[in-house]
């Protein structure tokens, strides 16, 4: 009991933090993602219509673009988006073996990767971090067929802390009406509580509210660091240690001694809210161009309270002794050219805060090259370059870690990677990490372009280094390590073919020498 105590007191003082995020999300969701705000209402129907005050759409196409630009650029669906290789204390002589088995495991990997419901849980995800942070959980499947599955966790039901190492370890989500008899099932290690047994003998289609399912870490526990646990009210329904953790948190960027990530739909709201007011008002004045009140006096003809102003009617009115009629139109309340000035600042405001349009619209050319086409993944990397690192540590190494973690527990990969006896260490490649290596070979043109200006083609070429330069260059590039050979490989390529020159050049030489001697 004392032990529940201490987890419902930090998950206390979790949930009160996060509690204080509520109306900024809360926001953040009404104006760019309505569909996904579950910070709508406490109690919602299915079908109800949440964007009804949303007068401009222009966020909302922007968050799908940046959701579509990430997905692409992190995890290209059906794609491997993470490539496994030798860290550096790995010895020159074998790297090469070994990065040829560490892409067998990719493969293996992203075999699995691509036959679960990952796409289609991470780009849930990717709308939550277009906010601030999300939440992927990566679950053992139920049979070797199908060992992982996915799921993204709203940010209305959980609460996070942060580690002692400024990463989020520890989550707390509350589930809502949950059927009694699915627990088993969802947890099947769990024991009901006798409140729910005697529930579930009384009503089979019984439910419980505010169940409580935590992964909580510490720091000093090496080699099981999380806990697991279920509870529901002052019951423990499952407490186990466990060596990895499903709940993988990640952040787009954050401020110091805040817990929840601030993305850019966060950084583009003050625009947002100012385009959705510019666009209230622009309606409004539209509204009363287009059905202009009319004013009018009771001249004993016209009544204005009786008369109604439509099509197909007779307002039977009379000139005053000025002769003027008495009933007339407001004049004009807006000014229309100021209004679409204002409009097209903001929403060029939101495109460039919410990364939706960096290089111009794919559609200005009929087709774009490669070349154009890796500029533009370039430039995105440029431009999130630091909040790209936190992605990788918070995301990408931790989700492939976990995917590692049950797939050798299920037996479908080798417990540990050695060398020597050694434990090897790998790293973790993306599609971003790859186009910043494209800049690394842009740099080594560009070097090799000035070589060949001053001292000619020829001699450049002199000073690469033919062996090491195709393993580097297929390093940048992300190739296949199976389809390059070896630098010992190359080698003895280099040193045969210098033989067979050697060997014809020496034939050449008999021959010119038969052929020149004197005839006896």
């Amino acid at each position: 009991m004392e032990q529940l105590r201490q987890y419902q007191r930090r998950y206390d003082k979790a949930k009160t933090i996060a509690q204080q995020w509520t109306s900024l999300l809360e926001a953040a969701y009404h104006y760019c993602i309505p569909g996904r705000n579950m910070f709508y209402r406490t109690k919602q129907s299915q079908g109800e219509q949440k964007n009804i005050q949303v007068y401009d759409t222009t966020q909302v196409s922007a968050t799908k673009n940046f959701v579509s630009k990430i997905h692409g650029a992190l995890t290209p669906p059906q794609q491997s988006w993470a490539y496994l290789e030798a860290s550096d204390n790995v010895p020159d002589e074998v790297k090469h073996d070994l990065n040829q088995q560490l892409q067998k495991y990719t493969d293996v990997i992203f075999h699995y990767i691509r036959s679960s419901n990952f796409d289609i849980a991470i780009n849930e995800c990717y709308y939550d971090l277009a906010v601030g942070t999300a939440i992927l959980v990566c679950n053992e499947g139920e049979s070797e067929e199908d060992p992982i599955k996915f799921s993204s966790i709203p940010l209305e039901q959980v609460a996070i802390e942060e580690s002692i190492d400024h990463m989020c370890e520890t989550c707390f989500r509350t589930w809502g009406e949950t059927r009694i008899a699915d627990i088993p099932h969802i947890w099947p290690k769990a024991r009901l509580s006798s409140q729910m047994a005697d529930a579930l003998r009384l009503d089979p289609n019984a439910v419980t509210k505010n169940l409580v399912e935590a992964v909580i870490y510490n720091y000093k526990d090496k080699k099981t660091p999380y806990t697991y646990v279920l509870w529901h009210e002052n019951d423990i329904l499952l407490e186990e240690k466990q060596e990895s953790s499903a709940f993988i948190i990640f952040r787009w960027a954050k401020i110091n001694k805040e817990v929840f990530g601030r993305g850019p739909i966060i950084d583009a709201l003050p625009s947002i809210m100012s385009l959705q007011t510019a666009a209230y008002f622009e309606m409004t004045a539209a509204n009363l161009n287009i059905c202009k009140p009319y004013m009018a006096y009771n001249d004993g003809i016209l009544n204005p309270f009786t008369f109604k102003l439509q099509p197909n009617t007779i307002i039977p009115v009379s000139p005053n002794h000025n002769g003027q009629f008495p009933i007339q139109p407001l004049p004009d309340v807006a000014n229309p050219q100021f209004m679409q000035i204002t409009t097209m600042d903001l929403r060029q405001q939101i495109n460039q805060l919410m990364f939706a349009n960096p290089l111009g619209p794919v559609n200005d050319t009929p087709t774009r090259t490669a070349t154009e086409l890796s500029l533009r993944q370039r430039n995105l990397a440029e431009e999130i370059g630091p909040l790209f690192t936190r992605l990788q540590q918070e995301f990408l190494n931790k989700t492939i870690d976990r995917i590692r973690y049950i797939l050798v527990k299920k037996g479908l990969l080798p417990n540990k990677i050695k060398i020597k006896g050694q434990e090897v260490k790998v790293k973790y490649k993306s599609p971003l990490t790859i186009s910043q290596g494209q800049q690394d070979v842009t740099t080594f043109m560009n070097y090799m372009q000035v070589m060949q200006g001053i001292i000619g083609p020829e001699m450049s070429v002199a000073y690469l280094n033919n062996t090491k330069f195709p393993v580097w260059l297929a390093e940048k590039l992300g190739v296949d390590a199976t389809l390059v050979n070896s630098e010992e490989q190359m080698q003895e390529i280099f040193q045969q073919k210098q033989d067979e020159m050697q060997e014809a050049q020496a034939m050449e030489m008999m021959q010119g020498m038969q052929q020149g001697a004197p005839v006896g």
